[in-house]
């Protein structure tokens, strides 16, 4: 039998969307009951959870944390006592001095368009080697891994232009809303929910997400058209949110921008769903998951027409330049006066089911098979 190991450490909702990439892939490679045996790296708070919710798959506990020089040495190690066939490392950081057979999930390449000390929290003579780091690590994954696995063809197309790799080599495997998102929605979250309309925003504060200009632009729509919206923003806290909340201060804000931190799933869903809209103003994104969570949820997508977004929206978005104020204020307004909403929002649902994580899963399967020649 085939040994695959895989690096799951990020597993879980502490690391947002590479967090949820992990649990969903595992959780959908575990049902599949594939025929090899696998391996599963995890930090130790972790790998007791992992071995009573997949007792089929060997969980290895590792200390190294991710984007660590421990992890060049210790997940080597580990892995050189597995001897796997392969290895599928979820994200850019496979260790340098690993040279057997593995493959990687490149989710972007944000970071060669986003730099700055804006995008970091480390201090300013550290940030030269945090980004030598960072190229090294993904010069090494992109060139050295026998695949390279992306979430949209925005993300290959991107590599293909920094890189000199056959089109062959990058295999494009969407992601998938979870399945909570398509419950029945729970009666409204009276604490939770503004009274007044209001638009949602979630995912992570880093300056490629525009949320700065998202802030001007409702509160040009609160001025041009004397209303009351709202703006939520769900992102965790970190050093980026209290940038965010300081920005908001400046911008003397607090009126209309309410900001909160770790959510649940269904708490998330109550905030898409009773929501005038998501929206999401971003420069760059690999795939754009929480537009598909927002479909699934039955509410509007207002959606930056950038990288892979119209590509994963599809016709279930209505789009605008992120650049430009009064097109993300016009597109507000479209979607606070839209007349044919509910046919909107289902056919928007039914766009979002043809995603699944069982199929992410399959893909990533024959990935494997590709990988192993069998």
């Amino acid at each position: 039998m085939k040994t695959i190991a895989v690096d799951a450490r990020f597993f879980g909702p502490s690391h947002t969307g590479l967090g949820r990439y992990t649990q969903a892939l595992i959780s959908g490679l575990y049902q599949l009951k594939p025929q090899y045996q696998i391996y599963l790296l995890s930090s130790p708070q972790v790998v007791r959870y992992l071995k009573t919710t997949f007792p089929r798959f060997n969980s290895i506990s590792v200390k190294a944390k991710h984007y660590s020089l421990a992890e060049q040495i210790e997940i080597p190690r580990v892995l050189n006592q597995i001897k796997p066939d392969l290895v599928h490392f979820l994200h850019f950081n496979a260790p340098i001095f690993y040279s057997q057979p593995f493959l990687v999930t490149i989710h972007d390449l944000i970071k060669h368009h986003s730099q700055g000390l804006a995008t970091t929290t480390q201090w300013p003579f550290i940030y030269p080697f945090k980004r030598a780091g960072y190229y090294l690590a993904i010069n090494h994954a992109i060139k050295r891994s026998k695949l390279i696995l992306t979430p949209s063809q925005a993300v290959k197309k991107d590599i293909q232009q920094f890189y000199s790799v056959r089109p062959s080599k990058i295999m494009v495997i969407p992601e998938a809303a979870d399945s909570v998102f398509f419950k029945p929605v729970a009666q409204k979250i009276k604490e939770l929910i503004p009274p007044q309309p209001y638009l949602i925003f979630t995912g992570n504060a880093y300056p490629h997400k525009n949320i700065i200009q998202l802030i001007k632009a409702v509160q040009l729509y609160r001025q041009k058209y004397n209303s009351q919206l709202q703006l939520v923003i769900v992102t965790a806290k970190d050093a980026f949110y209290q940038r965010l909340r300081n920005k908001v201060r400046q911008l003397n804000a607090l009126d209309c921008i309410k900001i909160k931190g770790y959510s649940s799933d269904q708490q998330i869903q109550n905030f898409y769903h009773y929501s005038v809209a998501f929206i999401t103003p971003s420069l760059f994104e690999g795939f754009g998951l929480p537009g598909l969570e927002a479909m699934a949820s039955q509410t509007l997508v207002l959606s930056s027409n950038r990288t892979s977004l119209p590509e994963v929206y599809g016709q279930h978005a209505l789009y605008f330049d992120p650049d430009n104020l009064e097109a993300i204020v016009r597109t507000i307004h479209r979607a606070m006066i839209i007349k044919n909403r509910t046919q909107r929002l289902q056919s928007a649902q039914k766009y979002a089911r043809t995603f699944s994580w069982e199929k992410t899963a399959q893909q990533t399967l024959k990935a494997y098979e590709n990988c192993l020649c069998l």
